[in-house]
């Protein structure tokens, strides 16, 4: 294979898999149901090839699971890993923004303000009206504010193990979106984080990240418990 035919087979893979994980946020398909493999290759007018490795890689993230005889499917949710990632969060976070802030200088706290804006602008004063693609669209940049937070922190592997889980924690928020109440409060919390991090207070930032975290987990924690009724 020439170098050109595999970057056009990467770039492939690549779409597909961020197609396909979109679909998933959207709700398109919901946790459990089977993927097939036919129908999204002429979805995505691609091959074999490319869905199996976007497939892969969406293993790999969580979103979906490989099942004897089933195929692949949307990966359950699972009450008790959403309580292990949110644990974890909750440990490691703090920390993490504590050194970013620490560290952080003028183009940072731009970079914040500008991911805080962002995320305003994509609908973050109005999330329970969002819905589908709309919702989505507002998720990637909710995270990247988080992330954007994180950036200066200067622990390679705890930003790694900060940034994983918080992607990880996608998967929850989407199927909690619908029935949550809360986002009025939840724009306050994300504006707290943000005022913190332009004021270069590391201990109110940690404060803040920690309480946002408990109130999405606990929101989490009563879509579970609705949805088992």
């Amino acid at each position: 294979m020439t170098e050109r035919a595999a970057n056009d087979s990467q770039s492939l893979t690549d779409r597909v898999t961020d197609q396909l994980r979109d679909a998933i946020f959207a709700h398109e398909f919901k946790p459990g149901d089977r993927l097939a493999a036919t129908a999204l290759a002429n979805r995505f007018s691609v091959s074999a090839t490319p869905l199996r490795e976007a497939f892969a890689r969406l293993a790999g993230e969580g979103w979906v699971s490989y099942l004897p005889q089933r195929g692949v499917r949307v990966a359950e949710i699972s009450v008790k890993e959403m309580e292990e990632i949110y644990e974890l969060r909750t440990m490691l976070e703090p920390m993490a923004l504590r050194r970013s802030v620490a560290a952080g200088d003028d183009a940072w706290r731009d970079e914040v303000d500008q991911a805080f804006r962002r995320m305003q602008d994509a609908g973050g004063d109005n999330v329970t009206e969002l819905t589908g693609r709309a919702y989505a669209a507002y998720e990637e940049v909710h995270v990247e504010f988080h992330k954007t937070t994180l950036r200066c922190c200067d622990s390679a592997w705890l930003l790694r193990i900060a940034e994983l889980l918080t992607d990880q924690s996608r998967r929850f928020r989407q199927l909690s979106q619908p029935i949550r109440t809360d986002y009025g409060s939840v724009a306050d919390e994300h504006r707290a984080i943000m005022q913190a991090c332009l004021d270069g207070d590391e201990d109110a930032a940690a404060e803040a990240v920690l309480i946002h975290m408990n109130n999405t987990r606990k929101a989490i924690l009563q879509w579970a418990e609705e949805s088992t009724d």
